[in-house]
């Protein structure tokens, strides 16, 4: 019974261990130019202030915070589906980020609870952000976003 106890955690830390490896892989991607920053100004994300906020030590409610990742993931997640219509759907790695995303947004508060690096989880969901910005702002440089992201809700 120990036995099977031990294997089962050990499997899942190899598990959480991989897919946090194969999403670090998948941040790594560079891209031709900053286009979040277009896509920052145009709806005025509020990632950028809460990374700036962590790496500056400043206090932090997390749960402000927590409620502000949440918005601006489904603003961006919203996007990036809808963002061209050709693709029809998500790459894997896009829905594993999408997955990966929702976990630690899910332990955020736990993290918070228990003191377990709070503000390294704000900043990979911050870096998970920025590069969903970045995927929408290439996926809409055909023609500029501003007139761009009207054009999604119909």
């Amino acid at each position: 019974m120990i036995l099977s106890v031990v294997i089962l955690v050990f499997s899942s830390a190899l598990f959480f261990f991989y897919v946090q490896a194969f999403c670090e892989k998948a941040l790594q991607r560079e891209f031709s130019r900053p286009y979040f920053q277009d896509i920052i100004d145009t709806i005025q994300l509020e990632y950028p202030r809460l990374r700036a906020a962590v790496a500056s030590n400043d206090s932090l409610d997390y749960s402000d915070a927590s409620h502000a990742l949440k918005c601006d993931f489904i603003t961006l997640e919203y996007l990036l589906t809808n963002s061209d219509r050709t693709r029809g759907h998500l790459s894997r790695p896009e829905k594993i980020l999408l997955l990966y995303f929702r976990f630690l947004l899910f332990s955020l508060p736990i993290r918070r609870t228990f003191k377990l690096q709070e503000g390294g989880a704000v900043l990979r969901l911050a870096a998970i952000l920025q590069y969903f910005a970045n995927l929408v702002g290439e996926r809409l440089s055909a023609g500029s976003v501003a007139n761009a992201l009207p054009n999604l809700e119909s």
